[in-house]
Parts: C-alpha cells; structure tokens; sequence
C-alpha cells in the first residue's frame, strides 16, 4: 500500500502569497458595480463645471454692455460739453493751488475769488440754488403780497386822500378829513354812525367770547368725566361749527322772530311762549326781539343800545362759538397729567377747587389762545348779522358792526370813508390783542 505524501507550507511563505493576492486585487479591473457607483459623482462634477461657465459667460456680457454705458456716455458728454472742466472746477483749482502755495489764504478770499469770476448767468444760477427753501414758499408769498399786503399798504396810502374817486383815481388833496368826519358820524350818507357800529361790536365781543370760552370749559370738563356716549356728545356740540353762518342765523332768527302785527299777532315766536310758559312774560304781552318796536335805550342822537336785540345776538354768538371752543378744550385737557388729580383727591381738595386751581392754570394757554382768536373774530363779525337781520342789518343800519360799517361806504363808492374805517379797526384790534398779551403773559402758565 502506497503512503501518499503530505506537503507542509511554512507560515512565512502564506503571508507571502496573501500579499500577492491583494496586489493583484488592486491590479485588476473595475467591476460593473463599481462603475455604476463612480457614474453620479461624476455627473456632478460635470454639471458644476457648466454653471462655472454660464456664470463666467454671463459676467462678461455685463461687463461689454457697462462699457458700453460708459463709452456712450462719455461720447454725448464730451458732444455737448467743451470742456470737461467748469469754470467753477478750473478756478477752484486755482484757489487750491494758491492756498496750498502760500497757506495763508482764507477760504472767503477763495469764494469771492470764484465768485468775482463767474459770469452773470452762473451767479444768478448759484444764488438760486442756495435760496431753494424760499423757492417752495414764494407762491404763498406773492398771494399774500397780492390779497393782503397790497391792499393795506392801498387803503393806508388812500385813507389820507380828500374826496377820493376809486374809478378816476382824482382827490382834492391829502389830510385828516376821512378819519374826522367817521369818528364825528359827519358822513352825509345817513344810516348808522361809527360810534354806533362801534359799541355794537363792542358789546357783542365782551360779552359772547368770555361767556363761551367759560361754556366750553364747563362742558369740556364734563365730556372729559363723562366715558359712556362720549363720541356722541362731541359729535353733536360740534355740528354747528359745519354749518354756514348765513344759514344758522337764519333759522336762529325764527326762534325770536313774532309773526304778525302788535295789534294783530299771529305768532309770538318760540322764545316768547317758553317765558310766558316759564311765568316770566304775562300771556298777553311779549317782547319783539327783531322787529321795528324792538325795545331799546337811547343814548344820544347818534348812538342807542337796542338791548332785546343785543340779546338776540350775543344767545347766537355764544351758541355757534361753543364747538371749536370745546373741541380745542377737550384736546387740551387729555394732556393734563393725571398725577395733579391724583395728589389733589389725597389731600380731599373739592371739585371746584380741583376745577379753577388746577385743570384751569394746566390749560390756561389754550384760554388764552381761545380768548385772542375769539375776540379778534368778533371784532371782524359781519355774516351772522347779516343772517340775523338781512343785509340791512337792522333798521338803517341800527345793529351794524365795524366790518359791515366798511362794506356799506365801500358799496356806496365812499373809499376815503371805508379806508379811514378799516384803519382804526385795525389800530383797535391791535390796542385789544396787545392788552390781552400783555395779561396773558402775568396770568397764564406755560
């Protein structure tokens, strides 16, 4: 029996031969699963290399049309342009060439420099150039130098002239004449005199404008405790103040108005039936507030106080003043700090004491301002009037205030009589408004 003979390796000569293997592995050629893997990758990198070009491609047709741009230009500059240089830039040059040289130079020598070398077209350019804000304002500029300069620099330089004729422009020389003969009522044209205008829209304005501004604080201070239907409120005070004078005055009249004769009277108005109602007229009598009987007190020949009337007026006065006066109240009070009530309802201080010591003083520059506006206005009332009585305002004029006194004489064609009147209206409204500063400035807090 034959024995078969067993072959021995050495461990050397296996570590050997396993490193060959894995050098031939290396070696050998990629496999299909393999080069499905590498296949992404590769793609990716194919596609970045596309956007880089794009982009890059793109980059440069901006830059050929920006040089296109500029070129272009360039070109039309130079077409229409001479000199690339002003003659600002040269002579600026120059003053920064001088300056550097001899360092002694101030920067005002430098601009008159400029500016002595500038022709008058480009002096005229820079000057407008520096004076750009009053370029926004001159249109309101020349409406008020038209509408309102204009004719009080007019009616002063006119006012002086002796029997002055608006359609010939002829006068029989210069004086005091216009202003003696209206402060004397010596006109020759009838109707109510100065004097009389006067007084009545005296009397109006002291009394309507302190007694509606103290209306409004009172009805300010109650809307402003008052949260439920304030709104409302507000809303309804201030209806009056959207509707025209003209108008109100009209409807306003009806209240006093007495339909019929003294002898045969139809109606004797609303006014008239609440007194009675109240016990205060008998109910046979009443009181003709704007008629031709209206009661009144004769003072003198050329000036009576038709009080019924009076009263007439100043009830509308009040009644249309009262909206603005409590809107600007209202506002006025939401700015008081709240820390003073509070201070004063520790220390146990009474309404009336919190009301006259401390709203009062808080917001007295809105009374201020409120008293001013109001009297200046009141000085100048002319459409309520007119509303209440017609455009006769009254009998003859009897209820005429200062600004209808001025459009009377100016409808008659008497300028020298309305001139010299619109000047001493002006010299007492501004007497009353610096009396009223000058009060102001002891008594309200600012």
């Amino acid at each position: 029996m034959a024995k078969t003979k067993k072959t021995s390796v050495e461990p050397s000569e296996e570590k050997v031969t396993l490193e060959e293997a894995a050098i031939v592995a290396e070696e050998m050629p990629v496999t299909a699963a393999d080069e499905v893997a590498e296949q992404p990758a590769a793609a990716e990198e194919t596609a970045a290399s596309f956007g880089d070009k794009v982009k890059a491609f793109g980059g440069k047709i901006k830059e050929f049309f920006v040089g296109v741009g500029v070129k272009t230009k360039d070109f039309f500059g130079n077409l229409f342009k001479k000199d690339k240089k002003t003659k600002e830039e040269k002579l600026g040059e120059m003053a920064v060439v001088a300056a550097a040289s001899d360092g002694q130079i101030e920067t005002v020598v430098a601009t008159s420099l400029l500016e002595s070398k500038l022709s008058a077209k480009e002096k005229f350019g820079r000057f407008c150039r520096s004076q750009s804000g009053w370029l926004f304002v001159l249109p309101a500029v020349i409406l008020m130098a038209v509408f309102t300069f204009w004719p009080i620099l007019s009616a002063f330089i006119n006012a002086f002239k002796q029997n002055y004729s608006t359609l010939t422009g002829k006068y029989d020389g210069w004086g005091f004449e216009n202003f003696i003969r209206v402060l004397k009522g010596d006109t020759g044209t009838g109707g109510a005199t100065f004097i009389q205008c006067l007084v009545n829209t005296m009397v109006f304005t002291f009394i309507s404008v302190p007694l509606s501004t103290l209306l409004a604080l009172l009805i300010s201070v109650a809307l402003n405790s008052i949260k439920p239907l304030q709104k409302a409120y507000q809303t309804i005070y201030f209806l009056p103040y959207l509707t025209n004078s003209l108008a109100m005055g009209a409807v306003f009249a009806t209240f006093f108005a007495v339909i019929g004769t003294t002898k045969n009277t139809e109606n004797v108005g609303i006014v008239n039936q609440v007194l009675q109602g109240l016990g205060l007229l008998p109910n046979e009598t009443f009181i003709n507030w704007l008629g031709t009987s209206s009661p009144k007190w004769v003072i003198s020949a050329n000036l009576t106080i038709p009080w019924a009337k009076y009263i007439v007026v100043i009830i509308y006065e009040v009644w249309s003043g009262l909206p603005f006066k409590i809107l600007i109240l209202f506002s006025a009070l939401q700015s008081v700090n709240k820390q003073y009530y509070d201070a004063a309802k520790i220390d146990g201080a009474s309404k009336n004491t919190v009301l006259w010591k401390i709203t009062t003083p808080m917001i007295s520059p809105m009374i201020s301002y409120l008293l001013v506006t109001g009297i200046m206005g009141g000085m100048k009332q002319y459409s309520a009037i007119v509303g209440l009585f017609g455009e006769q305002m009254g009998i003859d004029y009897d209820m005429g205030t200062m600004v209808g006194y001025i459009y009377r004489y100016i409808e008659d064609g008497h300028m020298g009589y309305a001139f010299a009147g619109s000047l001493i209206l002006f010299a007492i409204i501004m007497i009353i408004t610096a009396i009223n500063r000058r009060i102001s400035s002891k008594k309200v807090s600012y």
